[in-house]
């Protein structure tokens, strides 16, 4: 820890890990620690901020980003549920709700009717716009006051974090 910084109650939880079982791995403890405290920080930002624009749940941003980002801002029912990492049960549950939201909607492939092809309607790229410019105001001025060296050393640290978790599984 370098001086500039004061110790946090992370730092009294994992002194406390240390006395109880001297033989483990601090560090590791920390880590975990501060990474699931900073998400939880981000994640109880964007609710809040998100919630005034009609977005009830993180699933919601992850569906329409999804689609917004995609050719034509349509993917199948497949192709999300693979990139959302959920059931097939749980994407036709998502699709439902955002359609009968006005939000998507969702039509046979014409060359295979065995799959479900699900777009933006205007209503939703319109949504997926306004939720992009929400969170990206909500990223700046949590992440703002943070020197843009850390940053770049965050991102690329963590980019190997990731990388080596995927590995390991």
């Amino acid at each position: 820890m370098g001086p500039e910084h004061t110790l946090d109650d992370i730092d009294d939880i994992v002194e406390f890990w240390r006395t109880e079982n001297p033989d483990l791995n601090v560090d590791f403890k920390c880590l975990a620690l501060r990474l699931r405290r900073v998400g939880q920080m981000l994640e109880r930002a964007l609710r809040q901020d998100l919630t005034s624009s009609g977005v009830d749940e993180f699933w919601e941003i992850e569906v329409l980003l999804s689609l917004r980002h995609a050719p034509d801002n349509q993917r199948s029912a497949g192709e999300l549920m693979r990139e959302c990492h959920v059931t097939s049960g749980a994407v036709t549950n998502r699709i439902d709700r955002l359609e009968r939201r006005g939000w998507v909607r969702r039509e046979s492939d014409p060359h295979d009717r065995r799959q479900v092809l699900v777009s933006l309607t205007p209503d939703g790229f319109a949504q997926a716009n306004h939720v992009i410019a929400q969170k990206n105001r909500t990223e700046e001025r949590l992440f703002g006051g943070v020197d843009p060296a850390v940053i770049q050393r965050l991102n690329d640290d963590l980019r190997g974090v990731i990388e080596s978790m995927e590995q390991t599984g």
